[in-house]
């Protein structure tokens, strides 16, 4: 049986359980339909036909890329999602019996595999929360992301937040992201602070409002 970690939160906001699979040349489903996909690795090819290096990798992995394919095909769409990177298929559902047929008739492609923890369901409901074995440094209970463009071209200010922040023993910030959110006036870039307790929090809320982005709540899980 393979050996499952336990899901944080739901992937993406909707998805509770991830098998992840290493598939060289599974990138033609980008900008193919599976059942395109396996037809063209049912037929023999010439070189000319392989010239892009992905479909030479589906191709030489193509019983195990046809499979996958077929038994996806079997699925509602609405049951799975994907996401490709490279050679890795992260594929996504909230069907146990679609994750289970996954992990085990793929184990010798499955890089890892998550699934929730069955004892903190309701907690999965809330998309505020992070389901965990321990609390990062066994001690903060909140992820916060950081805004710096809400402060945009004031230096001083970022610097006089970095500072004060320093001075919050209940907070810990990294060198790293003192410095980008010092330097960085632009809304792409996600980086976070860990908070202790929920009494931190408030007075961040009350310090600074519009730096603060999205708030996380650490939850233990009991596995």
């Amino acid at each position: 049986m393979f050996k499952s970690n336990v899901t944080r939160k739901k992937f993406y906001g909707k998805w509770l359980y991830k098998a992840s699979l290493r598939l060289p040349g599974i990138a033609v489903l980008r900008n193919h339909s599976l059942q395109d996909v396996v037809d063209f690795l049912n037929k023999t090819h010439s070189e000319e036909n392989l010239k892009l290096h992905y479909y030479r990798k589906a191709y030489a992995n193509r019983d195990d890329i046809t499979d996958l394919c077929s038994y996806l095909s079997t699925l509602d769409t609405a049951d799975w999602s994907k996401r490709i990177e490279v050679n890795n298929l992260d594929l996504y559902t909230n069907e146990q019996s679609i994750y289970n047929t996954l992990c085990e008739k793929f184990k010798h492609i499955l890089l890892l595999c998550s699934e929730p923890d069955p004892s903190r369901s309701a907690d999965y409901e809330n998309q505020n929360y992070i389901v965990c074995k321990k609390l990062p440094h066994d001690l903060y209970r909140y992820k916060i992301y950081l805004k710096p463009h809400k402060m945009k071209n004031d230096r001083l200010g970022k610097q006089h937040y970095i500072d004060w922040l320093e001075t919050q023993k209940n907070v810990l910030i990294s060198e790293a992201v003192k410095d980008w959110f010092v330097r960085t006036d632009w809304n792409w870039d996600r980086r976070y602070i860990l908070v202790e307790d929920q009494r931190t929090l408030l007075f961040l809320h009350m310090r600074s409002p519009e730096v603060l982005g999205k708030v996380y709540e650490y939850v233990l899980s009991d596995k």
